[in-house]
């Protein structure tokens, strides 16, 4: 499936706790903070998202189980590793961690991606060669 922008006027998301998302603007800190609440190291996980503008600013550290299908990952100016950052330890505090999510049709705005090496790597090559991240 290839990439089509969403050109629908912005539509919030009236609520945050479902477990799929379609056709929504999403704060992904709002998100965060309503799904996981207090709960440490929580993760959003299990959730769907279809044709989502998804909005930081914010840095999503990408666990398991996470697969983007025609997803535009943001202005990277030519080059995906301008939205990507590689931890230096083993920890990776200050992110936003998400697993098990699916993004199909999704738009990120002001938003980088971290998680282990051979995700980035993923990603790198994928949008290298154009074909999908799964």
């Amino acid at each position: 499936m290839t990439y089509a922008p969403i050109n629908r006027p912005i539509r919030v998301a009236q609520g945050l706790t479902q477990a799929v998302f379609e056709d929504v603007d999403i704060n992904l800190f709002d998100l965060y903070t309503v799904v996981v609440g207090s709960a440490a190291p929580g993760f959003i996980e299990g959730r769907t998202f279809r044709r989502c503008r998804l909005q930081g600013p914010v840095v999503l550290l990408v666990a398991g189980g996470v697969s983007f299908d025609s997803t535009n990952f943001g202005d990277s100016q030519g080059d995906i590793r301008n939205l990507l950052l590689r931890p230096l330890g083993v920890r990776a505090p200050g992110t936003l961690p998400i697993r098990d999510c699916v993004f199909e049709g999704c738009e990120f705005y002001n938003v980088a991606f971290t998680g282990p090496e051979a995700f980035l790597d993923q990603l790198i090559a994928s949008m290298s060669s154009g074909g999908p991240l799964a």
